[in-house]
This record gives structure tokens, sequence and C-alpha cells, in this order.
């Protein structure tokens, strides 16, 4: 916290009106669309019915998870992808590379600034979920380990905008490139699985069903995958917890009397992510310091 480009960045950007009325604009649309789901889930049920009244705990869990993550995909990397290519468009970066400031230094300092305002705002938003747990039919593993994903996802989309910020030369091509990316990986995978699945499935399994082990190979694929998507995480990982009620391990029926076991895709997920993240951080650092040698 000693970081000298830390503390400029940070007291930048909480001076003055702009940081709070963000946070609390982001704080009161965030509200308000949680409380027209409830409303409108709400007014579909009978009041009669306690067991559909405590679903809407977890629609509101829903909701709140949906605008969080398209926090962590596009408002954080917002916040990088234009620390480094800006300070080259503003032609400073020559004079902070004059400086004692190491290579390691710069990149953390503006990762640290940047990933502070987005917690801030994941943090703010912990009481609207605990709306969630007040309706009930959400449990606590459920929150902690969403919540540890989005922090997860939070530091590597981060990171890669900030990798982007040191190949590109402007900040506009920064972002592009960081937005693409973050769309890739989130929709864009999910569509080739899906259309492969689509095309290639009767294809391979035609005929009476495909054998248990190439069963057991397609269950375990399609979960490994899953862990490298951020919403197809949050999804599955949920789905084994409430119906399997399993955190770490999930066993699956399969055509006959076996079985597969699998690990939770939210496990994958941040272990792939966590090494992302270090390779990303380690080709930017590399970046900034051959810019420097050049």
């Amino acid at each position: 916290w000693q970081n000298p480009v830390t503390m400029k960045e940070l007291r930048g950007r909480m001076r003055g009106r702009r940081a709070f009325t963000i946070l609390t604009v982001y704080l009161m649309v965030m509200s308000l669309f949680i409380s027209l789901v409830y409303l409108a889930y709400a007014s579909s049920l009978s009041p009669s019915n306690s067991a559909d009244l405590r679903i809407a705990g977890k629609v509101v869990f829903t909701a709140v998870i949906g605008v969080q993550v398209f926090l962590v995909i596009f408002i954080g990397p917002s916040f990088t992808a234009g620390a480094i290519s800006g300070e080259k468009e503003r032609q400073t970066f020559d004079l902070l590379r004059t400086t004692l400031l190491s290579a390691n230094s710069l990149v953390s300092g503006k990762l640290l600034s940047a990933l502070s305002y987005v917690y801030l705002l994941i943090i703010a938003s912990i009481p609207l979920i605990s709306i969630s747990i007040l309706l009930g039919d959400l449990s606590h593993s459920e929150l902690v380990v969403s919540q540890i994903i989005l922090i997860v996802a939070a530091i590597t989309f981060a990171i890669f905008g900030l990798y982007c910020s040191s190949i590109m030369r402007s900040t506009m091509a920064a972002s592009v490139s960081t937005f693409a990316g973050a769309l890739l990986i989130t929709v864009g995978l999910p569509l080739i699985v899906f259309m492969f699945t689509f095309i290639l499935g009767p294809l391979l399994f035609a005929g009476s069903g495909p054998p248990p082990a190439a069963e057991a190979a397609l269950a375990f694929g399609l979960a490994m995958l899953a862990g490298l998507n951020l919403p197809a995480t949050l999804i599955v990982s949920d789905l084994f917890l409430i119906e399997e009620n399993a955190l770490f391990l999930v066993e699956l029926p399969l055509s006959g009397s076996s079985t597969v076991c699998l690990i939770s895709p939210w496990i994958t997920f941040l272990v792939f992510y966590t090494l992302l993240a270090v390779l990303f951080y380690w080709l930017t650092v590399r970046r900034v310091r051959r810019i420097a040698n050049s």
C-alpha cells in the first residue's frame, strides 16, 4: 500500500464527487432492479404458497449475481484497459520509467488501484444479497462460493485489460481488445461448445446411445469446459450444490448402474483463472520492462 502509483491513482479516483456518485447510482440502480424482479415474481405467485415465496430469494440472488458478473467482465477491465496506454498517450510513461519505480511496482500499482474500486462496488452490493437469505432458499455456501468466484474473475479480467493496455498504443485499441477477449471467453466459448455438441453429437452417439466410457468422458469434458466460463461456472456449481448437495465432488449417474465422479466447476475455475492471471501479469511486467529498455 506504500506503492506511489497505487496512492496516486486512488487519490485521483476518490477525490471529488465522481467516485461516490458512481457508487450511489450503482446501488440505486441495483436496488431498483432487484425490487422490480422481486415484485414481478411475487405478483405471479399465490400468497398462500410459502414454498414459492421462498424461491423469490433465489430469484433476487440470481439478479444480483447477474449484475455483479456484468461489473466484473466489463466495468472492471475498463479501469485497467487505459492504465498504461493512457500514460503513453499523455506522454508521461517515459517519466514514470525514469524514476526508481520498477516495472513490477508500476504494474501492481495500476492493478491494485483499479481492483480496489471494483471490490468496493462488489462489497457494497453484498447487503443486497443478504435479502435473499432473509427470503429463504439460499445457503451460506452459495453466497461464499459465488463471491469467491467473482473476486478471482475480477482479478483475471482486470489483469487481462492491463495486458492489452501494455501492448496497444491507444486506449481505444486496448479497450476494444479487452472487451473482445472477454466476450470471446464468456459468450463465444459456450456458443462453440453448443455448436460442436449439436452438430457432432448425433454423429458420435448415433444408435442406442453412447457407451459408458464415452458418456463418462463427455460428462467430464463438459464439467471442465463449464469451469472455463464465468456464467457457466456459477450456474453449474449452484446446480450441483442444490441438486446433489455437493460442494467439491459430485457423483452423477450414467446409463445403467455406473456413476462418474466430477469436480465441481468452481474449483476448476479458480485454478484455471488463477494461473491465467499469473500468466498475464508476468507478460505485462515483461512488456513494460521491454518498453523501458527499448
